[in-house]
């Protein structure tokens, strides 16, 4: 299976949003999910992952499931962090952040991915820091 891992991936957000502090933004909740998925699971660095993005940059079919995956979970997502966020984010800010994220962290992959290294380690911090840095402007311990 090619997305094995990717509710447990939304399970992981929707449950971030649903325990998150009183001292928590709604960038810091999706960020320290990425955290999580990825201290828990290879799925989105591992030779799998590799695999999967050379077949999505190639095989049209699975870059459309993919696509419609993609779609279908950052909206839900979206949807609970608007619920959760209800002063700081309407639907609209929510969908942008989430997007924002998503967008993040699969654009970062795609780079750490073709480089295919085996350091699972350095991958994982790679992409945190990237998603840190494309997310910063809505983190809260950031913000003045």
């Amino acid at each position: 299976m090619l997305y094995p891992e990717s509710d447990g991936r939304i399970v992981a957000v929707l449950e971030a949003i649903a325990t998150r502090g009183a001292d928590d933004g709604p960038a810091d909740v999706l960020l320290r999910a990425l955290r999580e998925v990825n201290r828990d699971s290879d799925d989105m660095v591992g030779r799998t992952a590799a695999l999967r993005m050379r077949l999505i940059r190639t095989v049209p079919a699975v870059r459309g499931r993919g696509l419609q995956l993609q779609l279908d979970a950052k909206r839900e997502i979206a949807r609970h962090l608007h619920a959760a966020f209800p002063g700081e984010l309407d639907e609209v800010g929510a969908a942008a952040l989430v997007g924002a994220f998503v967008g993040a962290v699969t654009g970062a992959l795609q780079v750490l991915l073709e480089e295919a290294g085996d350091d699972l380690d350095t991958m994982r911090r790679r992409m945190s820091e990237a998603t840190d840095a494309a997310l910063g402007p809505w983190m809260r311990d950031r913000q003045s």
